[in-house]
């Protein structure tokens, strides 16, 4: 990969892949260190994609499997505050702002797999491969986080 293609795929790539690591670690500073991570590698990666696309779906594999590394690692706090996350993004509606802090607020698991499937489109069978678990887990941390996520924001009629 030269350069210039490296830098077009960093471009095209890096809120996606900082949104998938900070659903793991809710911490500017780490999805960061993680993000570093996913393209050093993919800069000594010596084998040629196919496409784009390849590259995208290599690249969030690499993600996934890094921030679960890092999360795991003994030498992380476990602690991190939402506030870091927060701040982050803008919105142009209120409610993506109170939907993002609701997601946020979900178990690492629940929020990851919601990630996953809503914004990155993956079929549960992709996230069960790419997390390393059973599609029933993954249905049943889906299903959760939906449930979750209702509760937090309410029925939507009685807005």
């Amino acid at each position: 990969m030269d350069k210039n293609e490296f830098t077009a795929t960093v471009q095209r790539n890096e809120q996606r892949l900082f949104l998938i690591a900070l659903s793991f670690t809710k911490n500017r500073a780490d999805a960061e260190d993680i993000l570093q991570n996913v393209f050093l590698k993919l800069w000594e990666y010596k084998k040629t994609f196919t496409d784009a696309l390849h590259t995208d779906k290599w690249l969030t594999t690499v993600c996934v499997n890094e921030s679960r590394n890092y999360i795991r690692s003994p030498f992380r706090s476990r602690v991190s505050a939402l506030d870091d996350a927060d701040e982050l993004c803008t919105f142009d509606d209120p409610k993506n702002g109170a939907v993002f802090r609701a997601v946020m607020s979900l178990p690492q698991k629940d929020r990851t797999a919601l990630h996953l499937f809503y914004y990155e489109d993956m079929s549960v069978g992709e996230i069960a491969k790419q997390l390393h678990t059973s599609p029933a887990a993954v249905k049943t941390r889906l299903c959760r986080a939906r449930e979750k996520l209702k509760n937090i924001l309410g029925d939507e009629d009685n807005r």
